[in-house]
Formats: C-alpha cells, structure tokens, sequence
C-alpha cells in the first residue's frame, strides 16, 4: 500500500474510533401517559443513558406538572437512571421525596429564589448526585461558582414550562462557553440540552459541546425507537469538545 494512503487510512480509523454516540434522555412530560409502561420500554430497548422527568409547580414556571407518585410509577417500569429537573421555587423544601421516589439525579434551578449555593452544599453532603440549569436568558456565567461536585450543566434551549417550542439558536453559544468552563477548570460534568431537540437541532447542540440530548414532543410525537435511534447516531469527537 503507498505510505501516504496508508497514513489517510490510519487517521481515517482513528477519526472513526473518537466518535462518540449521542447519549440520549426522554423527557416523560410529552408521553403518552396512558400508555406509559410500554413507552418506556420501548425507550429501554433502543438504549437510553436517562429518562428526563420535569416538576413543575405553578410558581416557578407557568405550569404544574407531576409529583413523587408519578416518578415512583416510572421508577416501577424501568432500571434507567432518573433524572429529576425540579422547576419549582422550593427545591430544598421537596427534593427529599424525589429520591425516595428513585430520582437519582436532582437538577435545580440556578434562578431559583433560594440559596442555590447552600442547596447544593445540602446535596453533596447527602451524597446525592446533582446538577444545575440555567435559563436561555441567564448569563452562563451565573452557574460558574457552583460547577465543583455537580455532575450536569442543563442548558435550557427553550424557556421552560412548556413542551414543544422551538429550539433557541443563541444557546449554542452558551453551550460552548459552559463546555470551555469545564475543560478549563478540569471537571468531568456533562453537558445536557433540553428544548426543541430533533435530529437537526441535536446537531447543533453536538457539535456546539452537547453530551447528552434531553427530547420530548421529538421523541413521543412519532416512531419512539427510529427517532431515539436518529439522536443516537448523532456523533462528536470529543477530542473537539
């Protein structure tokens, strides 16, 4: 073989071994809730990392949504990690009966009215795994004095409260910027996108530093296994995050 296809060969093998597979997150909020144990299969045979589950009380945002029953309905219909993105104004008055419920993963606010750096204090000295998200209109920079211990960045790519908007092009620059806060502070936190993620905006959201596609109406509205199947095939490199 000439030496120079041969070196195009070898890059081409090892471009193709650093790609990595979306790892995808349901959102339950757009399921079918009559139907739920079987959606959820359906999810968990096609692979999902997590099941993206949103609480909502009214204040917060402009919606109500589900409370620890419900997440202990769907805790009952897979072994998925849970994910518990609590858009409430008293997350540390609630998040107690998320875990008992078998959230494993709490996602506050940093909007939120409390002392967002004392409840993530309370978590980490609980040895409950936890992260943070940010609003569409919030600076990145808000988050910054609470990366060390969180597991997520959430960045919002709509405004929450309501399922089925239109993806917010502006965030992918947050996006970036948040994944440059990781690398330049050493920490392993992924970076999670929720809000209008289909199989074009979640390439955006990739290639600007996305780890892990949170999809609701996407997913639910259609073939559930094709479309996760779509967000999986999604890849990066991460050597160019």
């Amino acid at each position: 073989m000439n030496f120079s296809l041969f070196n195009i060969f070898k890059s081409n093998l090892y471009n193709l071994a650093m790609k990595v597979s979306m790892e995808v997150s349901p959102s339950i909020i757009s399921s079918d809730l009559s139907n739920l144990r079987d959606q959820i299969r359906q999810c968990d045979r096609v692979g999902v990392s997590s099941y993206h589950i949103d609480v909502m009380d009214g204040h917060f945002v402009n919606n109500i949504t589900i409370g620890p029953d419900f997440v202990s309905a769907v805790r009952r219909s897979t072994d998925v990690r849970l994910e518990g993105h609590l858009m409430i104004e008293r997350p540390d008055r609630y998040y107690r009966e998320f875990i008992k419920s078998g959230i494993d993963n709490i996602i506050c606010h940093v909007e939120t009215p409390i002392s967002v750096g004392s409840f993530l204090h309370q978590l980490r000295n609980e040895g409950i795994e936890h992260g943070i998200a940010i609003n569409p209109e919030t600076p990145i920079e808000k988050i910054e004095p609470f990366l060390e211990g969180i597991s997520t960045i959430l960045v919002m790519s709509v405004h929450p409260g309501f399922s089925g908007q239109a993806f917010i092009p502006a965030v992918l620059e947050k996006i970036t910027r948040a994944k440059s806060m990781i690398r330049e502070n050493g920490y392993g936190i992924k970076i999670e996108v929720d809000g209008g993620i289909d199989d074009k905006t979640g390439v955006l959201a990739a290639k600007a530093g996305a780890d892990i596609l949170v999809s609701a109406s996407y997913i639910f509205g259609g073939n559930i296994m094709e479309r996760i199947g779509k967000l999986k095939e999604i890849q990066y490199s991460p050597s160019s995050h």
